[in-house]
Formats: structure tokens, sequence, C-alpha cells
């Protein structure tokens, strides 16, 4: 039987894909090869024998070079690495060529750090933002069609129709894409940048790039239609099954740069009105972002800076337009 997700949890459970505000106890550890582990217990209670394959062996690559660039200027030097919004035990160890560059980095930098948000906090943004004040439901925002699909995906995910009522679009869009991610084995839980902040908070300063709050109002700038649009690629993705997950996980292991760039522009390719929509989302954040990153590196330091992998492909992606700005762009290769 399916368990049904309140709306509470669901709201939650949302915003910390935005990425989270509580992160599991995760150690890092040796196995027996010498070679680097993450376990959630400490590192003497578990032995890597019995832990899943995918943490404790390297899945063999072939010579594409890893998801992350580095972009070097007079004033420093970065290191973008693109990172899927979901995790599972198949993507561990990192290559030992992104866990270098990490080590040699002076600060490790993400696009929304959620450790400084309670739980308590998180609600009242989903309440405000993501959630409609005035009794209309979500199905008198959207055309009958599109409920109905809204309605049979719900059905499949689990998730309780009144937690779906109550959102907005852009929210309920994020609802699905969630619930379905975790459906077919992927977790935020495992997600990179909370590996990478919950391995280096204690050993070097974590930045954020830019926050919840501001993803958050970003969507909710969006007409309803446009919002909708968001919510029919959900459902488009959703009704793939596992297979959109599985795909975008092997193509990102692969260090696969056009796998990924098709599979993001897919997405927006679906819907009506996708070229403005994939402006605001992609381009135009990718832009502003860009010009973070540049002031960053005018300090002298080096940053290994995490982000969304769908901000580093193709030619509105940042290591292209950070080379406009002068950088010089190369990609460091699985050693």
């Amino acid at each position: 039987m399916l368990h049904h997700i309140t709306r509470a949890k669901l709201i939650v459970s949302v915003l910390t894909v935005l990425p989270v505000s509580v992160f599991a106890d995760v150690y890092k550890c040796l196995d027996q090869q010498n070679k680097v582990l993450y376990q959630d217990r400490p590192c003497q209670k578990l032995t890597s024998a019995q832990l899943p394959p995918g943490l404790t062996e390297r899945v063999p690559h072939d010579d594409k070079p890893p998801f992350l660039w580095k972009a070097t200027s007079a004033g420093g030097t970065v290191y973008l690495m693109g990172a899927l919004p979901y995790g599972a035990n198949a993507v561990y160890p990192l290559s030992d060529t992104i866990t270098e560059a990490l080590s040699g980095a002076d600060v490790l930098v993400v696009g929304a750090d959620l450790r400084a948000l309670t739980q308590a906090e998180l609600l009242p943004i989903a309440a405000n933002l993501g959630t409609y004040s005035d009794n209309s439901k979500l199905r008198d925002h959207v055309k009958s069609a599109t409920w109905e699909r809204v309605d049979k995906a719900i059905n499949a995910l689990g998730i309780a129709e009144d937690a779906i009522l109550a959102q907005k679009p852009w929210m309920a869009a994020l609802s699905l894409m969630n619930r379905a991610a975790k459906q077919a084995g992927y977790t935020q839980e495992l997600s990179i940048d909370k590996r990478l902040v919950k391995d280096t908070q204690m050993q070097k300063p974590v930045l954020q790039l830019d926050s919840v709050e501001e993803q958050a109002k970003l969507l909710e700038g969006l007409t309803d239609n446009e919002q909708e649009q968001l919510l029919l690629q959900s459902l488009t993705v959703v009704e793939r099954g596992d297979d959109y997950f599985k795909t975008l996980a092997d193509a990102w292991m692969k260090g696969d740069t056009s796998t990924v760039e098709q599979i993001t522009r897919r997405r927006f390719e679906t819907v009506p009105e996708s070229d403005k929509i994939f402006k605001l989302l992609l381009v135009d954040r990718g832009g502003a972002m860009a010009e973070k990153i540049a002031e960053l590196a005018a300090d002298g330091r080096t940053y290994f800076i995490v982000l969304e992998v769908g901000y580093l492909v193709g030619e509105h992606g940042l290591p292209n337009l950070l080379r406009s700005r002068g950088f010089e762009i190369s990609r460091p290769r699985f050693e």
C-alpha cells in the first residue's frame, strides 16, 4: 500500500529541493584499499565489506572528464562542479580529480545552503509563497487536462490530494519531481552538495551563492500560465518513470555534457513558451551567477563551487559565460 505524504511534510521536503536544512551524519572513512568512502556511522562500526558496492568500489569510467571545470583568471581560480539535484549510492565515491580539487580549495560554495534555515523558518516560506492564501485550489488555476494528469501522478506517487491542492503550480511541480526521484531511488540526502558541505564544514568556510528565498521568489513571479508550463514539465518526467533519472545520472557519471544538455533542454521544449521560461530560469539566472563568481575569484582565493548541472552545460553554461569574462577554462580529467 502506498504511504501518503501529509501536507506539512510535503512542503518541507519540497523546499529542500531548492537544496537542505537537515543533514544526516556522514563519515568520511577509508576502505581496505585506502580509498575514501562515505557512510552513515562511525568508521570503525562498518567495514567496507558491509557497504553497498556503489560506496566502496570505483565505477569504471571511460576517458571523458568528470563534471568539473577549472576557471582561472588573473585574480584567482574557481572550480565549477555540476551536481545532480538528487543522489544515489552509485555516484560515489567521487573521482580523485574532484576530491583533490576540493581539498586544495580555500572555500566551498554551494547554490543554496539551507543549513542556515531551521525547519520552523522553512514553513513560512512555503506558506507565504508556495501555497494559496485565498482558499483557491491548484485545480482552479490550471487547465482541466493538466489537473487530470496531476491526479493520476499523485495517485501513482502516493501523494495525498489535499497536500497538492493547496500548492501553486510551481511548487506542485517541485513536489512531483521530488517524490518521483525518491521513488526511482534518488534522494536529497545523497546529493553531492550535502555530502561535500558535511565533509568540509569543519575544515573550510562554506558560502552560499544564492538562497532558497531568491529561488522561490523567482518562481513565484511567474504567471499562472508559466507556472503551469513548469508543472507540465514535471508531469512529463513523472510519466516517463525511472528512465529520466537513470539517464541523467548515467550521463553525469560519464561526464557526458551533450546528453545532460539535451535532457535539460528537452524538458523546456515539451511545453509552450519554453524559450521565455528557459531564459528566465537558466539563462538570466546563470548570468547573475557568473557575475557573482567573477567577483569571488577577484580576491585571490581558490573556490570550489557546486551548482545544479543544468547551469554548466551548453551555450549559456557558466564555463562559457566565464570564458567571455576573460577566464581561461579547462576540464580536469579522471585520474
